[in-house]
């Protein structure tokens, strides 16, 4: 199974990272493919760019995500590992929703505004690894 696994959080060390490598040596020790994406490390940039928000539903620029739609087209399996901070996932991540999982790609929005159409039918599991913080600091 060709699988992509997408880490967001700042620190390295942390136990996000930890739990990142060993997924990755888990997947490959069974004989699954892996691409690994660490959305802090690679410079991810998170928000939309204004070109990419006019064309939201209109053809989305897709030129300064190519490389993280491709990995997201590639991928049956998806693992998402990051903290929970403020009772949500790390701005980074969210971002990569924002601008990765578009119309066109990841749905098609139907001619009368209806229900979205699904495009990722290679996408078999989504798993996600969450780490909670507690008042006395982050496990993250």
């Amino acid at each position: 199974m060709r699988c992509l696994i997408v880490t967001a959080h700042p620190l390295n060390p942390s136990l996000c990272q930890t739990l990142s490598n060993a997924a990755i040596d888990t997947l490959v020790d069974a004989k699954h493919q892996c691409r690994h994406v660490d959305l802090y490390r690679s410079g991810f940039f998170p928000a939309l760019t204004p070109a990419e928000r006019a064309s939201y539903y209109s053809g989305f620029e897709t030129t300064e995500v190519a490389k993280e739609i491709e990995d997201l087209l590639w991928a049956e399996t998806i693992v998402l590992i990051f903290p929970t901070w403020w009772f949500g996932p790390p701005a980074i991540l969210k971002g990569w929703f924002d601008r990765v999982w578009v119309p066109g790609i990841a749905y098609d929005h139907a001619a009368d505004l209806g229900a979205i159409q699904p495009r990722l039918r290679q996408l078999r599991k989504v798993v996600a690894i969450q780490l909670w913080a507690h008042l006395g600091g982050s496990i993250g």
